[in-house]
């Protein structure tokens, strides 16, 4: 089951001289909700007609996924699945359980390609649904804050 796909904006990325100079290059999801329904997120550069049908190979974009094991939402009490303030400095409890994640898809050539494709990138994250509960939405399964793309030399 596909859940709502995320087609981003094409993100310009200026990448000097030469291209192949980087060793490493990872598309980062920051803040990402695990309270819900678990899924892949399959990662594709330059194609937003991407779905679950489409295969993961080089030719069609697919840069890598990433897994959420969901919670398949809320069981407790009223304000059990709020998740509190950052913790101060020195706080040695543990982060609230459904503090959100970043997820990072190492996807080096599946970069270098889309650069070598022209200067903006466009990412699609097809969610696709691996298990759920009563309590979880199927429709928009994948919430995050950010994403970002990163080299490393």
């Amino acid at each position: 089951m596909q859940s709502k796909t995320y087609t981003a904006q094409p993100i310009s990325v200026e990448v000097l001289p030469p291209t192949e100079n980087f060793t490493r290059a990872d598309i980062e999801f920051h803040g990402v909700d695990h309270s819900g329904a678990s899924f892949e997120g399959r990662v594709f550069l330059n194609n937003p007609d991407a779905n679950e049908d489409t295969e993961k190979t080089p030719g069609n974009g697919y840069a890598g996924s990433f897994h959420i094991f969901g919670h398949g939402g809320c069981y407790g009490d009223v304000g059990h699945c709020e998740i509190h303030a950052e913790p101060r400095a020195y706080d040695p409890r543990p982060s609230h359980m459904l503090t959100p994640v970043k997820k990072v898809v190492t996807a080096t050539e599946a970069v270098r390609r889309a650069i070598a494709e022209g200067k903006d990138i466009e990412v699609t994250v097809v969610p696709v649904i691996t298990g759920l509960t009563e309590q979880t939405d199927t429709d928009d399964v994948l919430k995050f804050d950010h994403l970002s793309i990163v080299n490393y030399k």
